[in-house]
């Protein structure tokens, strides 16, 4: 054995890279097998056969088309909130293309702003575009960018273990956990975010890991670099959901705890460990204003459905243990004990925003005070970031006990990295040796089983479906919506249409997700989410629905719905298949005045033009009311109202009127963008001056070779 005391003396340190004392109380066996080099090549080889599973080199297909020939459509994913992410994806990307700042998103069910599911991932997708050169549709984008969501807690994993001097094995291990355990449509695996394409939560998740990973670096060695990666990481997860707050506030507080508690040599005050890290929150903060000031502003506005919950204490321990498996919540908790070494950092950091984490998931589940800013949170969607955080420890304890034991095995040197990498082969081989790739659901859905065939775009329907949306769109007059009934693919078929008809066109659905207001007028209860009952989408047919959203096309699939549509005496079947199409009899356009005609209607994203004769009275918009829209008629700044269905009103004179109604930039929100440029500078201003911060390659060597030095042969 090594005598430690040769090492653990007074030694001078260099002053720009305080080290932490060389005495981890969890060594690792100095003997590598598998140097670290390859632990990373494997982690890749797992990610590259993952991401061939879920289809990253499959995203087109040939099918059948609406009209007897061959057809090329994307794809991709097509399950539940898929086509909703990968349309806004592709409204963004034509905004922007219109030089647009999307800030408002007219196509779905009347219109929303953009803050009440703000952008972070859409983003994600129209960058994969543009590096991909536009030569895949935005489907085949956001299908890339769904893997790479999915994978990317390997390479946090891998940084993480790397951070805190572990073998790279962590990382392997970690992220085939994360792999072989699906958990529920709430708990940030397989599925939720394949198969539920619930995008945001788990985006916002993962990039909570690389703020971790920074934050620790920057608190403990001041390193600048680190701390711009953790603001811009904390801003990005602000921006792709808001609710990533509630962890970033706990996350902070367990950083900056842990590394109190890390008993170092040179340790910095918890002052300065308190400015490093108001710094990040303050860079963070304004990154992310245009967010964060208009959900303050416009929070009464805003309803949610609550979709899932806790119901008691023991709900929450079963999520847990669903989330994890029982083996991997087991060495989770193990994980917690190489936490009290102090030369691991991270580590020390993941279990205490661990330890907070399921005390403030908790306490919001069941304690007092649930109302106001909470008042809307849903808990269960709390769990991903806790699951991310879970793996870690779980495969920091593995890789510990496996290592010890190689450790006492005579010369056996590597045995414990061979069991890991047998460890990670049964994670992955036992759950998913059991099916097949394309098997049905159906045949697959089993609580130990991952990585499952969910239904893709790749089929003769969704041809058909673009047919049907193209036809539609030309029949449509304009200035009028289309309403789509039925679907043929998964859930939410219905909101690929916006990507298939001209930039502005509006849509409503009869299942159109989620809503963000509660006056919409149909056949439906808000506080039971947001679609029609099947035996009730036919009241969508009447004449009055039609007139109230100024519709002037239908599309229908389902045997029930094209019931309904037969038997309505007010649509003229034009097109039959597997979706039918049918014109309106004499539309009602978007923009209508009182006692009057409207002779040109012009509707965007962020405009709406109309003109037309009045008898005097009012202009009905049938777009959705928000504070932002302003309007003038003939040149002349006139109020907007909101009428008792969600639309906007506007006084209009005896005659000829123009209207134009914009989405206007008040000085609140010219406010946002500006400490959001703020926020870009800051953390250019961190990076600029990180030099003076980062160690030397000296440093680096003699960091390597003190910690080789203190563990046991």
């Amino acid at each position: 054995m090594t005598d430690r005391s040769a090492v653990t003396g007074p030694r001078e340190e260099p002053a720009a890279f305080p080290l932490p004392p060389p005495t981890p109380i969890l060594p690792s066996s100095t003997s590598r097998a598998v140097p670290n080099r390859w632990w990373f090549i494997l982690t890749a080889l797992l990610a590259l056969w993952v991401a061939a599973r879920l289809g990253a080199f499959d995203l087109r297909a040939q099918v059948p088309g609406a009209n007897g020939g061959i057809v090329t459509v994307p794809n991709t994913f097509a399950t539940v909130d898929h086509p909703f992410h990968a349309t806004r994806a592709e409204t963004l990307r034509r905004a922007l293309a219109a030089g647009n700042p999307l800030r408002w998103i007219g196509n779905h069910q009347g219109g929303y702003p953009v803050e009440f599911y703000p952008l972070g991932v859409a983003w994600l997708d129209v960058g994969a575009w543009a590096l991909l050169l536009g030569a895949l549709p935005m489907a085949a984008a956001h299908k890339l960018v769904v893997i790479a969501i999915f994978l990317a807690p390997g390479l946090a994993y891998l940084l993480m273990a790397r951070r805190d001097g572990w073998g790279l094995g962590v990382g392997l291990l970690g992220l085939a956990g994360h792999v072989a355990v699906p958990g529920a449509w709430w708990q940030g695996g397989y599925t939720e975010l394949v198969e539920w394409g619930l995008v945001t939560n788990v985006a916002a998740a993962v990039a909570l890991l690389f703020v971790l990973i920074g934050l620790v670096t920057y608190l403990e060695d001041g390193n600048r670099r680190a701390g711009a990666g953790a603001a811009l990481a904390a801003g990005f997860a602000i921006s792709t959901n808001p609710r990533s707050l509630v962890a970033l506030a706990v996350l902070g507080a367990g950083v900056w705890l842990a590394a109190i508690l890390a008993a170092r040599r040179q340790q910095p005050s918890p002052f300065l460990l308190a400015a490093r890290l108001a710094t990040v929150g303050v860079v963070a903060a304004a990154l992310a204003a245009p967010e964060l000031i208009s959900l303050v502003r416009f929070s009464d506005l805003y309803y949610f459905v609550h979709y899932s919950g806790y119901a008691a204490p023991r709900d929450y321990v079963r999520s847990v243990a669903q989330s994890l498996s029982l083996p991997v919540l087991s060495f989770a908790l193990g994980g917690l004990v190489a936490a009290g070494s102090p030369m691991r950092p991270v580590t020390r950091a993941v279990a205490v925003t661990l330890s907070l984490y399921v005390a403030s998931t908790l306490a919001l589940s069941f304690g007092p005070g649930g109302g106001g800013v909470f008042e809307q949170l849903e808990t269960t969607r709390l769990m991903p970031f806790q699951r991310l955080l879970s793996l870690y420890l779980a495969a920091v304890a593995l890789h510990v006990v496996v290592d010890r034991i190689g450790s006492v095995i005579p010369r056996a040197d590597g045995v414990g990295e061979v069991i890991q990498l047998a460890v990670a082969g049964l994670l992955l081989l036992l759950p998913m040796g059991k099916f097949a790739p394309g098997s049905p659901p159906s045949e697959v859905r089993a609580a130990d089983r991952s990585l499952y065939a969910i239904e893709t775009t790749g089929q003769a329907a969704t041809a058909d479906f673009t047919a049907a949306i193209r036809a539609a769109d030309d029949l449509a007059p304009p200035g009028t919506a289309i309403l789509v009934l039925g679907t043929a693919i998964s859930w939410h078929q219905q909101l690929w249409a916006p990507t298939m008809a001209r930039e502005g066109r509006p849509f409503f659905y009869d299942d159109w997700l989620w809503d963000w207001q509660t006056r919409h007028v149909g056949p439906f209860d808000y506080r039971q989410g947001h679609a029609y009952p099947p035996s009730r989408v036919g009241e969508a047919l009447r004449t009055d629905y039609l007139e109230r959203h100024g519709v002037g096309a239908v599309v229908v699939t389902e045997p029930a719905n094209k019931r309904f549509a037969a038997a309505a005496t007010n649509v003229r079947l034009v097109q039959r298949g597997l979706f039918d199409v049918y014109a309106v009899e004499s539309p009602t356009p978007m923009v209508t005045f009182t006692g009057g005609s409207t002779s040109r209607v012009m509707v965007e994203d962020h405009r709406v033009e109309a003109e037309g004769t009045s008898t005097g009275g009012t202009a009905k918009v049938r777009r959705t009311w928000y504070p932002r829209w302003k309007a003038t008629v003939n040149g002349r700044q006139v109020p907007v109202t909101q009428a008792e269905d969600g639309y906007m009103e506007v006084p209009v004179p005896t005659g000829a009127a123009r209207l134009d109604l914009v989405y206007v930039v008040d000085g609140l929100d010219w406010l946002a963008r500006i400490l959001s440029v703020s926020g870009f500078a800051g953390a250019a201003l961190l990076l600029a001056r990180s030099g003076c911060s980062v160690p030397s390659s000296r440093d680096r060597r003699w960091l390597r070779v003190l910690r080789r030095r203190v563990q046991p042969s």
